[in-house]
This record gives structure tokens, sequence and C-alpha cells, in this order.
């Protein structure tokens, strides 16, 4: 219950599409019930669960990889949302997850590098390409 929410968050922000979200998060919750008895507690349970989250994820993604933004650009503000995520979904996935976990789920690198298995330097490499790609996709709204 107490990680329900970011879970969901992690998922709908990786995939864009609400249905498909809470069909990543549930089964995440399903598989850490059945992997219980795996945990080390090596990290801390979150950052397991958006582990699990992220690997179940992958599917799903390039399932949905194709999907533009839903249209409602009446306010200036839901264009902006948009126009992000819309620029998130079309990161290369490596890049991808590493923005998600950073700038919307507040992990930290090391948090991440655990997650994702991968090294330090190769995860400020993809967060440094990704913000890159996002600056250059969203040049027209900033100042």
């Amino acid at each position: 219950m107490t990680y329900q929410h970011r879970v969901f968050g992690v998922a709908l922000r990786m995939l864009g599409n609400r249905a498909e979200a809470e069909d990543v998060a549930q089964e995440a919750f399903v598989r850490a019930h059945r992997a219980l008895g795996e945990f080390r507690g090596d990290a801390k349970l979150s950052t397991w669960l958006y582990a699990i989250t992220s690997r179940h994820g992958e599917d799903a993604l390039l399932r949905l990889s194709d999907m533009g933004p839903r249209p409602d650009a009446a306010l200036e503000r839901r264009e902006l949302e948009t126009a992000l995520g819309q620029a998130i979904a079309e990161l290369p996935e490596d890049r991808r997850i590493v923005v998600v976990l950073r700038d919307l789920e507040g992990l930290s690198y090391e948090e991440i590098a655990q997650v994702l298995e991968l090294t330090l330097g190769t995860v400020r490499s993809r967060l440094h390409r990704a913000r890159a790609d996002l600056k250059e996709k969203l040049e027209r709204f900033l100042p």
C-alpha cells in the first residue's frame, strides 16, 4: 500500500497510457509478492520495486512507443505537458527510463544504477544525453 502510487506513477510516466500502467503496476506487485523471499535487503524496498516495474514495463514500452500524445492543447501548460510527454516517449528506451527514475521519481544516481544494473558513469551519461535530447525537442517552449 505504501508504494502503490509511486510504482503506478513510474509505470505511467514510462508508458504514457493509464490502462497499461495499471497492468504493469499490478503485475509488478504480483511479481514482488512471489519473489519476496528473494529480497535480500541490499537495497531499499522501493528500489527493488522500481527494478521490477521497469523490467516488466519493457515489453509494454515497446508496444506503446509509437503512440503520440493525447490531443488536448486548450491551455499552454497542457500543451507543454503533452509535448514533454511525447518528447520523453520518443527517447530511446535506455534514456527514457533514467529520466523517469531521476527527474520524475527522484531516485539518486546510485539507486538508478542499482535498479537498472548499470555503472554510475553509464547512468550519468544516459541522463546527460536524454536531457540534451529533451532540450532540443522542447526548444520552442524555452524562453
